[in-house]
């Protein structure tokens, strides 16, 4: 049966869903870019504390995430599984964007701030997943064809680096001085970070209602897979026995390092490391980065079209690796603006694939097991992010504790500026490498790929027709 029966879905659906990802990844990324730097920098947490933190951070998302998968598979309602997590995820993450920033003195006036932080770490990953998992969910079951699904990703790709430009870009113009390095000036300084939470916060309500009014419809013929859900314990185990799923963790898990180390570091490294004081600048190389990234979409997309989703990441991985290890030994704004340019390229990739493919292991999933099962892919995937940032934040405390930088003090030595190059470049570089084998390694492609397609269609159209 040939499955390349395009789908009646409109541009304006499309746009709309696609609208997810500016909430999304305002939200991920302006606490992926300040909460580092706030709390260590400006409320003055030590980075032992902290690692502390966010290991425990971790163990509360190693049973967090995969339940909230599990039970948006086995939702029921008039809305189908996903919309009601969205509904209920929006309002309180817009609020804790706020909350994030208005901490209760610092760690030498108050040393219970700590507690407020990882308060705020659990409270935030738990209506970021709700909404980030179903939503992510929702991709692979509304947009199944391959060229509606190609089309719909590259306009998330577009929004996802839209919504990252001004994510870690915005805050450069609103805070002066991002890494403390004037103490006196502390009041003023989380006044600025609030204020940026408060535009991080109606930006996820406004975007999240323009999906959630004309983005979203929940599928009746998956939503009736609810009723076939495994029970957890099981659900999990099969998971993991997926060989395609276990391939793909490699580069899943390094694109999100990757991603995640820029931001978290990017206020230390451009000051200390390549000698840009002005965060205005700052934000000019962050803006061109993610640029570059949006304007490469298109392309990624042909190929991803003519070549596979597994070439696609073969081809962004190796562009990033080469550049991220260059980039990290700029010692000045036009060496750094040479080298963001090639990272913007290679990041352009690395998002585009990472969407396709865990789309696809989706699809083979639903063809092995008879029930579509997204929930529970994604909310694995969302632990690796989580895990992600805990692995970077153990590196940068080793690090910071091995240059004796464990507390922050304005204009650090050699050794520290050795060590953010290393975090920036060395760091990431193995960390690709290793990525770059787990694409080679992926086997959804080819013939086995065609096959898949030709068989999903087919069961879902038996699907619809049993709800008819």
């Amino acid at each position: 049966m040939n499955e390349e029966r395009p789908q009646k879905m409109s541009l304006g659906t499309r746009l709309a869903f696609a609208c997810g990802e500016v909430g999304d990844n305002v939200a991920l990324n302006t606490f992926s870019f300040l909460v580092f730097t706030f709390y260590f920098a400006v409320i003055d947490i030590p980075s032992p504390i902290m690692t502390i933190g966010f290991i425990l951070w971790a163990l509360w998302n190693a049973v967090n995430d995969p339940l909230i998968g599990y039970l948006s598979d086995k939702t029921k309602s008039r809305w189908g599984r996903r919309i009601p997590w969205m509904i209920g995820a929006t309002i309180p993450l817009g609020i804790l964007m706020i909350l994030l920033f208005t901490p209760p003195g610092t760690y030498d006036t108050n040393q219970l701030v700590f507690v407020y932080f990882l308060i705020i770490l659990i409270l935030f990953d738990f209506a970021y997943t709700a909404f980030n998992l179903n939503y992510n969910a929702l991709f692979s079951e509304m947009f199944v064809d391959m060229r509606t699904r190609s089309s719909t990703g590259r306009f998330r790709i577009i929004f996802t680096l839209l919504a990252t430009m001004f994510a870690l870009t915005f805050p450069t113009f609103i805070i002066d001085d991002i890494t403390n390095s004037n103490p006196a000036n502390v009041d003023i300084t989380m006044s600025q970070y609030l204020i940026t939470g408060i535009a991080a916060g109606i930006i996820i309500f406004v975007f999240y209602f323009l999906i959630l009014k004309w983005g979203v419809k929940d599928p009746k013929h998956l939503s009736k897979d609810a009723e076939n859900a495994m029970p957890f314990i099981k659900t999990i185990k099969f998971t993991f026995k997926h060989k395609s799923f276990l391939w793909f963790l490699f580069p899943a898990l390094g694109t999100w390092l990757v991603i995640n180390i820029l931001p978290t570091l990017a206020p230390l490294f451009f000051v200390y490391a390549v000698g840009i004081t002005d965060t205005e600048l700052i934000g000019i190389l962050l803006l061109v980065t993610f640029l570059v990234a949006a304007v490469s979409t298109p392309l990624w997309e042909q190929i991803r079209v003519r070549k596979g989703a597994r070439f696609c990441g073969l081809i962004g991985i190796s562009v990033w690796l080469v550049s991220v290890v260059l980039f990290a030994y700029s010692v000045d704004f036009w060496m750094a603006l040479i080298f963001m340019m090639f990272f913007g390229f290679g990041l352009g990739g690395g998002l585009y694939f990472y969407d396709q493919c865990i789309a696809e292991i989706i699809d083979e999933d639903e063809i092995t097991s008879g029930v579509r099962r997204s929930g529970i892919y994604y909310a694995v995937l969302n632990f690796l992010i989580r895990l992600s940032m805990i692995f970077n934040f153990v590196m940068i405390n080793l690090v910071f504790t091995s240059t004796n930088w464990m507390d922050y003090t304005p204009n650090p030595g050699v050794d520290v500026i050795a060590g953010l190059r290393f975090l920036m470049g060395i760091y990431p570089g193995i960390v690709l490498a290793l990525s770059l084998i787990g694409m080679f390694l992926f086997p959804i492609k080819g013939e086995r790929l065609k096959k898949n397609r030709a068989k999903l269609t087919e069961m879902h159209e038996k699907k619809k027709a049993s709800i008819l």
